[in-house]
This record gives C-alpha cells, structure tokens and sequence, in this order.
C-alpha cells in the first residue's frame, strides 16, 4: 500500500508484512485530532498483524468513551492496548504515569510481536516518549499525519463533534459524560482540561447554563450547531499546535519500509 500526498496522509510511505525474525520495530502514528491516525493504524494492524499501543491518556477514561473518540474505535481481528483503564474520580493520568504504562506496555508486548504500533496525539506523552527513544533499545519508524486544508479540518471536526453531542444508538453524549464528570468537584480542574469539555464550559458561561443540567438539556438544533461548531474551532487550534510539535519531533524519523 503506498499512501500519497493528500489531506491527514504522510508522503511516500510504503508497509508490508514485517519479517518475524527482524528486530523489534516500534512504529508511530501521530499528528493531531481527527486527521485519521485510528483508521491508520487499524489499517497497517490488519495488513501485519502488529497490536495497537494508543497513546492518548484520556482514552484510557472509560467515563469519557465518547468525549474522548474511544467509543466504536473497536475493530474485529484487531488488538488495540491502552495504557490504563480510569474513571474521572481517579484523578488526571499524568504525562509520567502514562509513559512509564506506554514503555511498560511495549516492554511487555515486544516479547510476542516484532512489530508493534503506536497511535495517538498527546503531545506531552509523544514528546517524551521520543526523547527517551534512543535508550529504550527499540527501532522506531513514524508516519506524521498533518491536517491539510483548514477549512476541509474545521468542517470534519463539526462533524465529528455534532456525532458527539447527539450519538447514534444508545451511547452517551459527550454533555452526559461532562456533566456527571462535573460531580466530581475535587476534579474539576482536570475535567475542564479535557480537550472539548473546555468549549462546552464555554458555552456554558456564555449562555448562563448550568453544566449539570446538561445531561437532561432539550437542546435546540441551532444551539447543538452552535456548540458543535466551538468544540471543532478548539479542537482545530489545538490541532495546529499538535501539528506543529510533531512535526519537529517526528518528522526526522524514517518511514516504515518493506522487510528486506
């Protein structure tokens, strides 16, 4: 599969089956919020049958499946290992915590898998985790993902968060996850940092709405634009300043190349 110049895609990248008998290979997919490091790296999983360490701290709060994109990123034949399983009332999943999980968790997997891969976007782990590369003893190959047009970004995020707000089916809202996470008082600092709670909060303050009513809201479709809008502008800010960190991180790195 060769994957070429367009919107959410690395240039010239080329995978195939890895040798079982190489060595140890850990190969990265970053780059920021809904660019498609997940449908990425569930692709390359299927083609060599490598597990999918995700390095994002906040997927690993089971309370927040939705706010956090973790629900429905489950895929048949796939393994994909997150670094913790939390709820909100533990308390914020620290860069350092997680990365010592995230090097635990290769440590423990590389014993069973040539190839492992690694797909996510916090920037604080990702950072760290490529400082300490050189001596973890491992190989590491890395496909950047960038965001492309701007405005093609922000639309697909408004997507993305309007799916947020009204899920399909019987899944929770990500106003549902917020405002039970709300409860959490001695948590809170750490829920408004939540990447797309802190637009919702906003919103909240500009509209004098109260966030724990948020949960049994009868929002109108104008309001669901309006906030869906706001969470895809924060995420798209957000996204830049991802784009451009894992760009002087990442972009060095070599591709992964077919097995010789």
């Amino acid at each position: 599969m060769v994957v070429g110049d367009q919107v959410g895609q690395s240039k010239g990248e080329t995978v195939s089956e890895v040798d079982a008998e190489s060595a140890q290979v850990i190969h990265i997919i970053a780059g920021p919020t809904g660019v498609g490091k997940s449908t990425a790296a569930t692709e390359l999983a299927r083609v060599t049958g490598a597990p999918i360490v995700v390095a994002d701290r906040i997927q690993c709060f089971t309370d927040l499946a939705t706010t956090s994109a973790r629900a429905g990123d489950e895929e048949a034949g796939v393994q994909r290992v997150r670094l913790a399983e939390r709820t909100v009332a533990d308390g914020d999943f620290t860069a350092a915590d997680a990365l010592d999980s995230l090097i635990g968790t290769l440590r423990e997997l590389g014993e069973r898998h040539p190839l492992l891969i690694v797909e996510g976007g916090s920037i604080s782990l990702l950072w760290d985790f490529a400082e300490l590369l050189p001596e973890l003893g491992f190989r590491a190959t890395a496909r950047l993902m960038h965001i492309g047009d701007r405005q093609e970004y922000v639309a697909r995020l408004t997507r993305r968060a309007r799916r947020m707000l009204i899920p399909e089916g019987s899944g929770t809202s990500t106003l549902e996850e917020l405002a039970i996470a709300w409860k959490n008082v001695d948590q809170r600092p750490f829920v408004a940092s939540v990447n797309g709670f802190g637009a919702i909060l906003e919103w909240c303050a500009t509209h004098s709405v109260a966030v724990e009513s948020l949960a049994s809201a009868a929002l109108s479709e104008e309001q669901v634009d309006e906030l869906a809008r706001l969470i895809a502008i924060r995420h798209a800010e957000h996204g830049v300043l991802q784009d451009r960190i894992f760009s002087m991180v990442f972009d060095a790195f070599e591709p992964l190349t077919p097995a010789a």
